[in-house]
């Protein structure tokens, strides 16, 4: 099994990769597109890193945590927050897989590109379930299943991306309904198109 990845190493140079900023910005627009965002309502980003989801969406919602376990991740997004005076964001330092929870509940919880790193996926499903209101939505972008060609760096890998289906019956175990499973956009990278899904569901 892999070792877990120090994101908060990486956290400076985050946003210096042009791609990943070009994924982020399609991903965000893409959970506007498929769910009915409201400024009514106040939204969790799990593994929200630097923010480069987090900050598009907060235009569209009332609120938005961004969580994250990595402490350099968190310090850069809190510079932007201020930096932009953004008033509707604010970030939490909580690693979920350890039984860590955020206060409140949610009209929304987003992840982009968080599940491939999480070993055991189902658990966290059922925590993030536990923190929306009833009917409210989740929105899980992450690399369709290959051959484990995407990454240069494999440490802190644990999926080489998923299928529809897996996504499907994992919200589905994790007691979601109304699931849909799209492909969003394609990252090209080393002469290859690696699709994206984004997954969406209700809680109960």
């Amino acid at each position: 099994m892999t070792e877990r990845r120090d994101f908060d190493a990486a956290a400076a140079a985050w946003d210096e990769e042009p791609r990943r900023v070009k994924l982020a910005g399609e991903i965000a627009a893409a959970i506007r597109d498929n769910l009915p965002l409201s400024r009514e309502w106040d939204a969790l980003d799990f593994g929200c890193g630097t923010g480069l989801v987090t900050l598009p969406l907060s235009q569209y919602l009332g609120s938005i945590v961004g969580l994250d376990s990595s402490q350099g991740m968190l310090e850069r997004l809190r510079g932007k927050i201020e930096a932009l005076g953004c008033l509707n964001v604010r970030t939490t330092l909580c690693n979920l897989e350890n039984g860590e929870l955020p206060s409140g509940r949610f009209h929304l919880i987003t992840s982009a590109m968080t599940l491939h790193h999480i070993p055991e996926i189902v658990p966290v499903l059922l925590t993030l379930r536990g923190l929306l209101h009833p009917g409210a939505w989740i929105a899980l972008a992450d690399l369709e299943s290959e051959e484990g060609n995407f990454h240069d760096d494999t440490t802190g890998v644990f999926h080489n991306g998923f299928s529809a289906e897996e996504l499907s019956n994992m919200l589905k175990k994790a007691g979601f309904s109304s699931i849909s499973v799209n492909v969003v956009t394609k990252i090209a990278r080393k002469d290859q198109l690696f699709p994206v899904l984004l997954a969406t569901a209700q809680s109960s």
